[in-house]
């Protein structure tokens, strides 16, 4: 972190050397900001023992690993071939802007959250046993509805989004711009609905009442998120018809055999 913010002052005074990594300082900097503040949120709310140190808010799937290393290929390909063409002041002020309002997104909607925050910790993973996964129960949990919670489902969603396309912005990155924006988005939309589909399961009405009230401002989430709500809905209303068929029939074989 020290290093990275060496680097970014030197760089934003021109009194770096041929060996600037210019930009890229911006976000090692907020990468290890990014990286403190979950460690520290985790340090405070989670048991001791599931304290990882290596959750950044972002899902891990292969796909985004491979678009970040892509991000860093295209960044020193282009300082290799187009250095007059690869950096843009303007370009850097609004990534690193995009990346503060994420940074700050994701702070408040873990604070506001507290340990609701890790909805899916709740579900021990089958090689583990209970006994094991017992200090992970998170007590008293409710639907969060204050802080960034009340305009924005999913604040710490929309914060990784923002953050994640800042980086590509501030790297002046265009065509992975396009690849890392589409790949995160992807990403948080197959999270976003695990996570809706656990808790309309556990709060039922409650959530759903707060999910039909409540926007997703991240581009295109609501129509998913809808869809996926209202294919629960047709799902529990056929599952109760079906069992309602099955009792009438069951009356009937039991009214037949009286006869």
């Amino acid at each position: 972190g020290g290093v990275a913010l060496s680097e970014v002052c030197l760089w934003v005074l021109d009194l770096d050397g041929e060996d600037s990594v210019g930009p890229w300082s911006i976000v090692v900097l907020f990468g290890c900001f990014l990286y403190l503040q979950s460690l520290y949120a985790e340090s405070v709310t989670l048991p001791p023992d599931y304290i990882t140190s290596i959750s950044l808010f972002f899902p891990t799937f292969p796909a985004y690993n491979a678009a970040v290393v892509m991000s860093c290929l295209e960044l020193f390909a282009g300082w290799r071939y187009f250095p007059e063409h690869k950096f843009h002041w303007c370009a850097v002020v609004c990534g690193a802007l995009l990346m503060l309002i994420g940074q700050v997104l994701i702070s408040f909607a873990s604070r506001a959250a507290h340990r609701n925050f890790w909805a899916s910790c709740r579900n021990a993973p089958e090689e583990e046993t209970l006994e094991e996964f017992a200090g992970l129960e998170i007590p008293n949990r409710r639907i969060v509805k204050e802080g960034p919670f009340r305009w924005e489902r999913h604040p710490a969603y929309l914060g990784a989004m923002l953050w994640g396309v800042g980086v590509e912005v501030t790297l002046c990155n265009p065509g992975m711009l396009c690849v890392v924006g589409f790949v995160l988005w992807a990403s948080l939309l197959y999270v976003a609905l695990e996570e809706e589909q656990e808790l309309y399961d556990e709060f039922k009405a409650g959530y759903a009442h707060y999910a039909a009230t409540t926007r997703c401002w991240i581009p295109m989430f609501n129509s998913f998120l809808e869809s996926a709500a209202f294919q629960r809905e047709m799902g529990e209303h056929t599952n109760a018809n079906d069992e309602v068929e099955e009792v009438d029939d069951e009356e009937e074989c039991d009214e037949e055999g009286s006869e």
